[in-house]
């Protein structure tokens, strides 16, 4: 099992998404062709929001909330 396999099922589920030198926090909401999508909110540590692509490449892990 690859990681775009272990991580599709918990779209729709909170997730964190870390990389080298950024932090998305938000709803997964698909994964493919290397690519995370997340709907992100505002966070303490990041004032992004709403669709945001990640290449899977730059993600150092993932952790998904309860």
């Amino acid at each position: 099992m690859d990681f775009e396999t272990a991580i599709a099922q918990y779209i729709g589920r909170s997730v964190e998404v870390f990389m080298t030198n950024d932090f998305i926090q938000g709803t997964l909401l698909g994964v493919g062709n290397g690519v995370l999508t997340v709907n992100a909110v505002s966070s303490s540590y990041s004032s992004v929001t709403g669709p945001v692509s990640v290449l899977i490449p730059n993600t150092e892990f993932v952790r998904v909330l309860a």
